[in-house]
């Protein structure tokens, strides 16, 4: 298994693995298309330069990937990271790529000297099972509050 960050070099190979997923599962997209030019776009625009995708690769595909991006708190200096996202290709489920790109994840964090991250968790069955073998974590219902500025 290969990792690497997303980049002008890959976005490609990247936007061929969101096409998958979407054709796959459009059920659990966040997007009702792939924005390809968008995305393109995106990966040198400095507003998203702070937000990091690891892509996992298997045999020159990606096959699944993590994005996060890291803040803080001015106030007490507290370093804090957010998982935007986690997924894995159906077919390339259960055999521990979540887990290693989780891993290539808090290695960042560690570099980064983080406090701590956080996610919101998907509600299904399969999600569940997954986040339930995290260790040293907390898992809640923690209500949200969710503003759209844009409609």
């Amino acid at each position: 298994m290969l990792f690497e960050r997303l980049n002008q070099d890959n976005v490609e190979e990247y936007i061929a693995y969101l096409r998958e997923a979407m054709n796959e599962e459009p059920d659990n997209m966040t997007a009702g298309e792939v924005d390809e030019q968008g995305i393109r776009n995106r990966v040198s625009d400095p507003f998203y330069a702070a937000t990091t995708s690891i892509l996992a690769k298997e045999d020159g595909r990606v096959v699944g990937r993590i994005e996060y991006h890291f803040y803080g708190c001015m106030q007490d200096g507290y370093r804090m990271a957010y998982v935007d996202w986690v997924y894995v290709r159906k077919a390339c489920r259960h055999r521990g790529i979540a887990q290693m790109l989780f891993s290539e994840f808090e290695k960042d964090c560690l570099r980064n000297n983080i406090d701590q991250y956080y996610l919101i968790r998907a509600t299904n069955e399969e999600a569940g099972r997954f986040y339930g073998k995290f260790q040293d974590v907390e898992l809640s219902d923690t209500p949200l509050l969710r503003k759209y500025l844009k409609l």
